[in-house]
């Protein structure tokens, strides 16, 4: 029966040795993952980056064109009084194209720097993912080691033999000397009874007394 226990321990052992290397397995998956769509994150925060960066690009063109048109106008004298100077003309496009080229580029700056903190945030979290792999893997590992102690510990006390030698018999009290009586006339002894004497039934009672003793 002892074997049989030890067997059962190691068996539970390599169970627990297997737990844990699984847990670590999937932890690590899971880090992977966490690794990949941090990559992805930088990807298209880098996509989404490039589009405002062209609508900054397109403003900034767009700007240039206007004032290249107001002193195209303004130089062949095809100026609408209505309309303003062609000083005024050129403050006003470089005040709406200024402020959507730099909306623009805010933008850009926005969307690459959000996209790079998310994925940093991915990598930490991929970071404390094998972290807690390599946790499990050990707890793994030590549970293993103290069920194979525990089953150890229990085949040794169960395999260690037991003590047959038989008991010392018990060896009864010397009669009591002769002469005894009741009465006083027997100092040191309870009620007047010598050394020695029992009385009842049971073990160590009903031993010869003398003659005139109570008890058989």
């Amino acid at each position: 029966m002892s074997g049989i226990g030890l067997a059962l321990a190691a068996a539970g052992a390599f169970m627990q040795f297997r737990q844990g290397q699984a847990q670590a397995a999937m932890y690590e998956g899971a880090a992977r993952n966490l690794e990949v769509q941090a990559q992805y994150t930088r990807f298209n925060a880098k996509g989404e980056s490039l589009k405002y960066k062209k609508q900054a690009a397109d403003q900034l063109e767009g700007t240039l064109i206007r004032l290249a048109q107001i002193n195209a106008a303004a130089g062949a004298g095809h100026m609408d009084p209505f309309s303003g100077n062609p000083f005024g003309l050129k403050i006003r496009a470089l005040n709406v194209g200024g402020t959507n080229f730099a909306m623009a580029g805010l933008n850009e700056t926005i969307t690459r720097l959000t996209g790079e903190s998310q994925a940093k945030m991915q990598l930490w979290q991929a970071g404390q993912a094998r972290a807690a792999a390599k946790t499990a893997k050990r707890s793994g590992i030590m549970s293993a080691m103290f069920t194979l102690a525990s089953g150890a510990f229990n085949y040794y006390q169960t395999s260690i033999p037991g003590s047959t030698a038989p008991l010392a018999p018990i060896t009864p009290p010397p009669p009591p000397t002769s002469g005894g009586g009741f009465g006083m006339n027997l100092p040191g002894s309870m009620g007047a009874a010598p050394p020695g004497a029992y009385f009842g039934t049971g073990p160590n009672y009903g031993y010869v007394v003398g003659p005139g003793m109570m008890g058989t």
